[in-house]
Order: structure tokens, then sequence, then C-alpha cells
């Protein structure tokens, strides 16, 4: 390569470098709260983040005219309080509720969420939850998740309190129930079967009640984001709904 060539090279690497860090200065960066290990959704490789939410939220900020860099966070609980306070920006695989909409601004959704229960014991058919907890049977669940309405309201309950086992990581969930120390885990359903095919699930097996069937959004930083960005979000959703259907489909079908 003659030396002309190369200078050449380097002045438009230089160009394209500085441009883009121009255009990331200039949009500001968004931070992108993501929790710990949950396939396929969120994993990790050495401090190198990757998976289902990780390729969608970039793909939308970057839509969408922003630049993302991802936080990790310990829980979903601890991911919400970061973002009331203004720590992360963003946060990604969230269910509304009211409580959360307090705190928070929701874009349009972008993919749905079932839950469902795992569970050692013989699978039964049940036509509501409160069978399951007229029978006191005990659950354990992500600590800040939310699983719908109906859950919430047994959740609730003072009497309830003693039935539930919280614990952060998924393995950990799955291997409370393969041990038997617990009747039920709520989980999403991409996310528990993913951690059969790729883990293998022992003698636990999956319960045909779906617990919340509900669409998922982004949660923001309300002082972060002004209405305009809001709409540029919802709009870089909406343009990219096709990419994000290939983007589940990718980490999905391969694993279930």
């Amino acid at each position: 390569m003659s030396l002309i060539l190369r200078l050449s090279v380097c002045f438009f690497l230089f160009l394209f470098s500085h441009n883009l860090f121009a255009q990331c200065a200039k949009d500001k960066t968004v931070h992108v709260g993501i929790g710990a290990t949950w396939p396929p959704y969120v994993m990790y490789q050495q401090d190198r983040a990757f998976g289902l939410e990780i390729d969608i939220s970039r793909k939308v900020f970057q839509k969408a005219g922003f630049c993302v860099e991802f936080v990790r966070l310990p829980t979903t609980d601890r991911a919400i309080k970061e973002l009331s306070i203004g720590l992360v920006d963003a946060l990604p695989s969230s269910s509304f509720n009211i409580e959360r909409e307090k705190i928070a601004a929701f874009t349009a959704p972008y993919r749905r969420e079932r839950m469902r229960l795992f569970t050692h014991l013989p699978v039964e058919p049940i036509n509501d939850l409160k069978t399951l907890f007229d029978q006191k049977m005990s659950f354990v669940i992500n600590p800040g998740a939310f699983y719908g309405d109906e859950f919430d309201g047994h959740f609730q309950k003072s009497e309830n309190k003693t039935l539930f086992a919280f614990v952060k990581s998924i393995k950990q969930r799955m291997s409370m129930v393969h041990l038997k120390r617990v009747e039920f885990l709520v989980e999403d359903e991409m996310a528990g079967l993913y951690y059969f095919s790729t883990y293998r699930g022992g003698n636990i097996q999956l319960h045909p009640y779906i617990v919340n069937d509900n669409p998922i959004h982004f949660m923001l930083n309300r002082e972060r984001f002004s209405e305009q960005d809001i709409l540029k979000i919802n709009n870089a959703i909406s343009l990219l709904q096709e990419e994000i259907n290939t983007i589940i489909d990718r980490y999905t079908t391969s694993n279930t």
C-alpha cells in the first residue's frame, strides 16, 4: 500500500471516529441498567454483556439517536431504585404497573412476556392461583420483579409472606425447585425454557397455567428524557419491530 493511500485510510478512520465521538457527546450517552445473568435476555462473557435485551436496547436507542452504555446491577429492585434517582437512565424488560408509573415513563411495548410456573410436583391443572395459595405452596421469585395483578394480589397478603423466597439468580431459583426446597418457581417462559435447553432442568416441569401475559416496555427516567425524546424512542420501536422479532427468534428458536 502506498504512503498516500495509507495516509488517506488513516485520515478517513480519524474522521469517522471523531464524528462518532462528537455525535455521542452531542446526544449524551444513555445508561441502560441491566441485571444479573438471565438467559436469553442478559448474559455475560467476562465483563461483556450480550443477549436478547442487549441487542434490542442497542438497536432501539441508536435508532432514536442515542449512544448506549450498559450498567450492571444486582437485582430488579435495585435497578428500579437506581432509575428513580437518576443513576441509570433506562431499564429494558419492564412490565407496566401503577407503582412503577409513579417514578418512571414507559415507552411503547416492544415485545411480550409470559410468566409461568415451574415445579417438581406432578402437574395438576388449576383455574387460578388461589388454589395454590390455599394449599400453602411455596414460591421462589426474583426480587423486585412484577408477576401480574393476580399474583401480586396474593403476594401482598400478610398471611402469605412466609411462602416466598427471594433469589436474584435464575440458576439458583431453578436449583431450589430441583432440590425441592420450594414447590414453585414463577419465571419468564422464555428464560425458563432456555435454562432447560442450555443447563438441563432435571426433574422440573412447566405447569400449563399462565400466571401473566403482558407487554414489555423500556422504563425511562423522566428527568433524562423529554417528551420529544420519548416520541423518538417510540418511533424507533415501531420502525424496528420486524428486526426486534428477528432478534427474539434468533435467541429462542435454537434454544427451545
